[in-house]
């Protein structure tokens, strides 16, 4: 068996294991990331565009705001934009998201890549960590190297250990038992920022229908854009939504109400029907798409051919409910709820309980909204650690 040695090891190549290895000072990093390449979730976020960060991102976004806002407070969403201008990549801003100017999540990839060469870190793909173990000062990790040429197992020694594997999300893994194995309480990951399957009737004939509303789950009020699918509900809301589900505040039969008029109150909403001539399908379609206005005709009571009863359609408009029953699996989500508590991390993400051991992004048990969120807390959580592991 092998035997090596590295400085610091980071367990992952995703996003924030490439920021790290990017903004560490005086320190020799080596990347174990188990698949073929580095950074390959990195390229579907924001269906490709990857969204960097966005201008408002906040600690109330977040699960653990108290937790997120010291680390948030010393990298921010503007240093960010100068951390990715540093290396080489031009952005642009769109209602306050921030994005690569190209769109193109390959150029936020190639950079990362290109300025972690540059700052001597070391990538070794193909390399899945199975054990990490304390030793003396420092860690071994068992490493199972994988080729052409089959596999075999290396032990690595470290003078430090940063987990930095995301989490199964899309594409990733699940390498929480790394440091479960050192004492590290774990909750497991649920899928967050993931469509809603809702109750089929509600959605019948809906299927592929935008529309811009409110939304509202145990007691959490959006507004935003719905897709509606033959399962339930898609698009920004309803995976905004979905983090209330992840995070255990609201479950499998509660209901999720959508406003269609949220800048009209209901009484202004039945003057509206009130004061026009004709059936429901005359009133309602210079304001809804076809087959939401039979939906809203059909929780009324009514059918597009029917004189609306004001007060009926404008409750449908204004309460049109739908019954929860879950959400899609881990395949779909853009990000995972769960993950090491962070009651056993320092402002600086290093852990209390193992000394020399770090975890950063997806690992902890931190988890954001829509709108560049997640990446935001990939890189500050990378900055944290390399602030506190840098020499110089």
């Amino acid at each position: 068996m092998k035997k090596t040695s590295c400085d610091i090891a980071v367990i992952g190549g995703g996003a924030a294991a490439l920021a790290f290895s990017v903004m560490v000072k005086g320190r020799k990093v080596t990347l174990f990331e188990k698949a073929p390449r580095a950074g390959k979730k990195l390229l579907a976020t924001g269906n490709g565009r990857c969204n960097l960060t966005g201008l408002g991102v906040s600690p109330a976004d977040y699960n653990v705001p108290d937790f997120v806002r010291p680390v948030l407070d010393a990298f921010p969403p503007f240093a960010a934009v100068e951390f990715f201008r540093g290396i080489g990549l031009l952005t642009r801003v769109s209602s306050g998201r921030v994005y690569p100017y190209s769109e193109c999540a390959s150029s936020v990839l190639d950079v990362l890549l290109a300025a972690s060469r540059e700052n001597g870190a070391e990538t070794v793909t193909g390399a899945e960590v199975t054990e990490v173990r304390p030793a003396g000062d420092g860690f071994v990790l068992t490493v199972r190297m994988t080729d052409g040429e089959g596999s075999r197992t290396e032990k690595v020694g470290a003078n430090n250990v940063v987990l930095a594997t995301g989490s199964p999300a899309t594409s990733g893994s699940d390498s929480l038992a790394l440091f479960a194995a050192l004492g590290h309480k774990v909750r497991p990951f649920v899928p967050s920022l993931v469509p809603l399957k809702t109750d089929r009737e509600s959605v019948k004939g809906l299927g592929g229908v935008r529309v811009k509303c409110a939304a509202m789950l145990a007691g959490r009020r959006e507004e935003g854009e719905i897709l509606f699918r033959d399962y339930g509900l898609s698009g920004i809301l309803a995976l905004d939504l979905s983090a209330a589900v992840a995070r255990g505040e609201a479950a499998a039969g509660d209901s999720v109400v959508l406003d269609f008029m949220p800048e009209l109150t209901e009484s202004e909403v039945a003057t509206w029907i009130a004061s026009r001539d004709g059936d429901v399908e005359r009133v309602l379609r210079g304001a809804f798409h076809s087959r939401l206005a039979e939906r809203i005709a059909w929780r009324a009571g009514l059918t597009l051919r029917d004189i609306p009863d004001a007060a009926a359609v404008a409750r449908a408009v204004k309460h049109y409910t739908l019954t929860l029953e879950g959400t899609l699996d881990a395949s779909q989500a853009q990000v995972m709820s769960g993950g090491l508590s962070t009651e056993c991390f320092d402002a600086q993400l290093a852990s209390c309980i193992v000394p020399g051991a770090y975890a950063v992004g997806e690992a902890l048990d931190v988890d954001g909204l829509c709108g560049g969120c997640n990446l935001q807390w990939a890189w500050a959580s990378a900055y944290a650690a390399a602030g506190a592991l840098s020499r110089g």
